[in-house]
């Protein structure tokens, strides 16, 4: 476990993986009731939920099967590919037991999306009673105080998400030394056959490559949401490890007599760096008190945005 913790922290798996980001200038949005948006206004920070406790419970296992696809497509020795298949199998099984059996760590996502005033979004994140908050894409990656590992847009397409992986398979079979140009050569092989030994580095390194990558797959049929995940590790007990992380809290809040395992994760806001841009009242809170009770909290705060009713014509 430890090795696996290590690699994590890894400033090298950014090399092999190629999510699309956000532009300088783009908006994302935040979709949340008023208690969090008081929160995370007058905090300047955000409850950042433990990946296995999303509302997707078998996304962090999906990303497997675009992987199992691409060695079925790559690898054309039968032997070799069952070898392989089970292999990465039993690496990425150890590696999302490492998510969701672990207190000591542990990966943690932060929601946004590029829909704005989306119904949809509206009815599953704020009841349609909520807030959309509006941030600077550029301005809040800068300003997030705790240093986090990725963030990318939500992947849906199944054959996008075929192409990512099978980059980042050739990428890092690719890796130049001896063993591996071996290894190159006898995958791509249709008769020379491979030992274990001869895999588990490289199995090691792209299961963990279809581990991360599983942070951003999803089904298709979730694609209305155009999710963007800013995705965190922390560590919350001594481990022994050898890279010694920085420890962070872990916090519990309620949900349906649930209690939910969360970081606080703090964004800069001082000196005109605040990359809240504006706030939209939900389709079934289109009130007059609700807009000049924003606007009333907001000017407390000092914070000088723009505060309008949704579009969307909804009745009670």
């Amino acid at each position: 476990m430890q090795k696996i913790l290590e690699d994590l922290l890894s400033e090298n798996m950014n090399q092999w993986l190629a999510i699309p980001r956000c532009r300088e200038g783009e908006k994302i949005y935040h979709y949340t009731n008023l208690s969090s948006l008081k929160g995370i206004v007058t905090e300047h920070s955000f409850w950042v939920t433990k990946s296995d406790f999303l509302n997707d419970k078998n996304e962090f296992r999906y990303a497997y099967k675009v992987t199992k696809k691409v060695c079925e497509k790559l690898v054309p020795n039968e032997s070799n590919r069952t070898l392989l298949q089970k292999m990465l199998k039993a690496k990425v099984a150890e590696l999302n037991t490492l998510v969701e059996d672990q207190v000591m760590s542990g990966c943690y996502v932060l929601s946004f999306s590029k829909g704005y005033d989306s119904l949809l979004l509206w009815t599953e994140f704020a009841k349609s009673q909520g807030y959309c908050m509006e941030f600077d894409y550029s301005q809040l990656r800068s300003g997030i105080h705790k240093k986090m590992k990725m963030d990318g847009y939500v992947i849906y397409n199944r054959k996008e998400q075929c192409t990512l992986v099978e980059n980042t398979f050739l990428r890092v079979l690719k890796r130049k030394d001896d063993s591996r140009r071996v290894l190159r050569k006898k995958l791509f092989s249709e008769t020379e056959i491979v030992t274990e030994e001869e895999l588990e580095q490289f199995v090691s390194e792209f299961a963990l490559c279809s581990f991360l990558y599983s942070m951003f797959f999803k089904k298709e049929c979730f694609q209305e949401e155009q999710e963007y995940r800013f995705v965190f590790w922390a560590f919350h007990e001594e481990n022994g490890m050898e890279i010694v992380p920085e420890l962070t809290p872990i916090h519990f809040r309620e949900r349906a007599q649930t209690l939910i395992p969360y970081i606080e994760v703090g964004y800069a806001h001082n000196k005109g760096q605040n990359p809240i841009r504006a706030i939209t009242v939900g389709p079934k809170n289109n009130s007059d008190l609700a807009v000049k009770g924003i606007r009333y909290f907001l000017r407390n705060e000092k914070i000088n945005i723009p505060v309008c009713e949704s579009k969307i014509p909804l009745r009670y």
